[in-house]
C-alpha cells in the first residue's frame, strides 16, 4: 500500500513538470513518459526473476524497486533543481529585484 502511494505521488510529480518544462510538446513528452513506464512494466518482472534465481530471496525484488525508486527521486530532484537554477540565471531581476537606495 505504501509503495503504491509513493509511486502515485512520484508519477504525479513527473506529469506536473511536463507542461512547466515542455509547454509546446506536452503530448509528445507525456507519451514518452508513458512508454518508459510501460517498458518498466515489461522489464522489471524479468529482472525480478533473475534476482530471485541469483539471490534466493523473495524480497530481492522489493529491494530492487526501493533502490530504483530512490534513484529516480534523486534524478528528478537534480534535473528540476538544475532547470530552476538555469532559469533563475536568465531572469535574476524577476526573482531578486534590484535594491533601491534609501
Amino acid at each position: 500500500m505504501l509503495i503504491g502511494i509513493v509511486w502515485g505521488i512520484g508519477k504525479a510529480a513527473v506529469y506536473k513538470y511536463i507542461p512547466d518544462f515542455f509547454p509546446e510538446q506536452v503530448g509528445v513528452v507525456g507519451g514518452m513518459v508513458g512508454v518508459l513506464g510501460g517498458l518498466g512494466g515489461f522489464f522489471c518482472p524479468i529482472i525480478f526473476g533473475y534476482l530471485l534465481n541469483s539471490t534466493g530471496l523473495w524480497t530481492s525484488c522489493w529491494i530492487f524497486m526501493c533502490l530504483l525508486s530512490v534513484a529516480c527521486l534523486v534524478w528528478l530532484h537534480r534535473v528540476v533543481t538544475k532547470k530552476i537554477r538555469r532559469e533563475a540565471r536568465l531572469f535574476p531581476e524577476e526573482i531578486y529585484p534590484p535594491k533601491r537606495p534609501i
